[in-house]
């Protein structure tokens, strides 16, 4: 609410002084009318600044973002293709890498992402974020069964799903591709 305030504060002061600057101008004598005419430019500057700086600050926030999205991004690729993920990798039991949303979390919070510019990477990163979420978690429940479980057979099953054509990770390996081919 105060935002609201401030601004139509703002913008209704620059327009009772574009009318005063201007009717000053028509009314002043003509020798005199530099003043009014460069009062009148300097208040047109201030409001067009206004407009200016308000889009290169979404701007800068946006490019941030999406600079935040894409290292996230490279970093979850180097650990889906690290040697954890790697199919000649030990089949033992071990603790896996998760993988990272706090770049994409963060833009979707802060509305750095424009809804009409953006749509279709909002959903794209919608869609990742779900993804991580269910990896992370199916790691975490798939690491306790592997460790409670008396037999190696448990971790030799996970380590065989998670590399088969129809694993949940080609799929997310999938979506990462098309997230960093969205972000450029």
């Amino acid at each position: 609410m105060t935002r609201i305030v401030i601004t139509a504060l703002t913008f209704g002061a620059l327009a009772v002084a574009v009318v005063l600057g201007v009717t000053w101008f028509a009314v002043s004598p003509p020798g005199d009318r530099w003043e009014p005419a460069v009062n009148s430019f300097a208040l047109l500057a201030g409001i067009t600044g206004i407009f200016a700086e308000r889009w290169a600050a979404q701007r800068e926030q946006r490019n941030q973002a999406i600079g935040s999205i894409r290292l996230e991004m490279a970093r979850n690729r180097e650990t889906l293709d690290g040697e954890a993920f790697s199919a000649s990798s030990s089949r033992g039991r071990r603790v896996y890498p998760r993988l990272v949303q706090s770049a994409v979390d963060s833009a979707l919070s802060s509305g750095a992402l424009s809804p009409h510019r953006d749509a279709e990477l909002i959903d794209l990163l919608h869609r990742w974020r779900t993804a991580v979420a269910s990896v992370n978690r199916r790691l975490e429940l798939t690491e306790m069964l592997v460790f409670t479980s008396a037999s190696e057979e448990k971790a030799e099953q996970f380590h065989t799903a998670l590399h088969s054509a129809s694993s949940f990770f080609q799929g997310v390996r999938a979506l990462l591709d098309d997230a960093q081919a969205a972000l450029g």
